[in-house]
């Protein structure tokens, strides 16, 4: 009895090795190519958590549990994809937020209880396995705004005996979610900066910004976005025969909700320039800088008075070169057009970054004011009056 007993556990323990039956989805594995995003827990949407109780409503065989999903196992899912430049959990201040809500629903059948008889004579020796079909609601939003609802369907197996680990189910289906996720944001480019300036309403700089494609003999690179709408557009300008050579073209909202006063507002804008070029020299260690000079003039462009603000200098780089730096501020309708260029060496001068600016500045036209940027503007002059 006693070697018919051992034969029996022997036979259990060899076939207990079971695998979960799941299979990710395919997705683009470019290493950090999206930006970085925070995980958050969300009550579940009215549809739902409707959905979940009426399939446990119509039988007792049937059942729908809430929160099925671990966001611990989430994030490190998330983060072992390498998808995302970084994966953070609850963090308000990361501004591309996913919110997620889970469900499993699951219905007993014969199978089932057999199964669970036998594993419970064996103590769990016998594997038991359980299949549930798995809803996720998740909600990619951009500074509380929605971009994109994201709503997963799959059958989620897991097979369990005295030695599977807790954790394992756990992991498995964090895998399968993340995956899904991950594929899903890519074919839907919601993390792209144009699907977020479309989403929000914000300037469509590819169809309303005019900047000539060339200037002399720089040449325009393409119209890069940047991640945020506050910041616009980019243009870099390359010299034709030298491609170390370089103009970049900078046009994005004026940050304020008045600018009555040109002048002022371009000085203003002078001093930020000047703050983010500290904050260069802090990050790139370099040894020197220094931006002495500053001017506020106006020039005769096509027949009419046009305000412009410079800021020059140098600076010394790590390694000890000198590059001079000149930067030119103008303002179209709500937006600023910055022309900056730095240099090293001799054969350029300020006199040939300022031909480049009248020179774009003649052709350069720029979209109205956006609805974001009205909004925007519209919040910053209540808050004012609050003040």
């Amino acid at each position: 009895m006693r070697k018919i007993l051992l034969a029996l556990i022997v036979l259990l323990l060899t076939g207990c090795v079971v695998n979960n039956e799941y299979s990710t989805a395919d997705y683009t594995r470019a290493e950090q190519n999206l930006p970085p995003i925070s995980l958050f827990a969300k009550m579940p949407e009215a549809d739902f958590e409707q959905r979940c109780n009426d399939y446990g409503d119509s039988s007792l065989l049937k059942h729908c549990q809430f929160g099925v999903l671990d966001y611990a196992e989430l994030l490190r899912a998330l983060e072992g994809a390498a998808a995302f430049r970084s994966v953070q959990l609850g963090n308000e201040d990361v501004p591309y937020q996913l919110l997620i809500t889970s469900a499993g629903y699951t219905e007993e059948g014969v199978e089932d209880i057999g199964e669970a008889v036998i594993a419970g004579a064996t103590m769990m020796l016998a594997p038991m396995s359980t299949t549930r079909d798995i809803h996720v609601d998740a909600i990619l939003t951009w500074h509380g705004l929605p971009l994109q609802r994201y709503q997963l369907e799959f059958p989620f197996t897991t097979t369990v005996n005295l030695f599977t680990p807790p954790e394992a189910a756990k992991r498995g289906l964090a895998q399968v979610v993340a995956s899904k996720l991950i594929a899903h944001v890519q074919e839907s480019g919601a993390m792209a900066p144009e699907y977020l300036y479309r989403s929000i309403g914000a300037s469509d700089y590819h169809s309303a910004l005019n900047l000539p494609d060339s200037v002399g003999e720089y040449v325009s690179n393409p119209l890069e976005l940047a991640s945020h709408p506050l910041f616009g557009a980019q243009a870099r300008y390359i010299h034709r025969h030298f491609q170390f050579d370089s103009v970049d073209v900078f046009v994005y909202p004026i940050p304020n909700w008045q600018w009555e006063d040109l002048a002022l507002t371009q000085v203003r804008e002078l001093d930020r320039v000047r703050e983010e070029l500290q904050l260069v020299e802090r990050e790139a260690q370099w040894q020197v800088l220094d931006l002495s000079e500053e001017a506020s003039e106006s020039w005769r462009i096509q027949g009419r008075d046009t305000p412009v603000a410079r800021l020059s200098g140098y600076f010394l780089s790590a390694d000890g070169e000198r590059f001079d730096t000149h930067t030119y501020l103008f303002v179209r309708k709500d937006k600023f057009i910055k022309v900056r260029a730095s240099f090293s060496g001799q054969g350029r001068s300020r006199q040939d970054v300022e031909a480049f600016a009248r020179g774009l500045i003649a052709q350069a036209d720029v979209p109205s004011e956006s609805q974001f940027m009205l909004n925007v503007r519209e919040n910053w002059r209540e808050a004012q009056v609050e003040d």
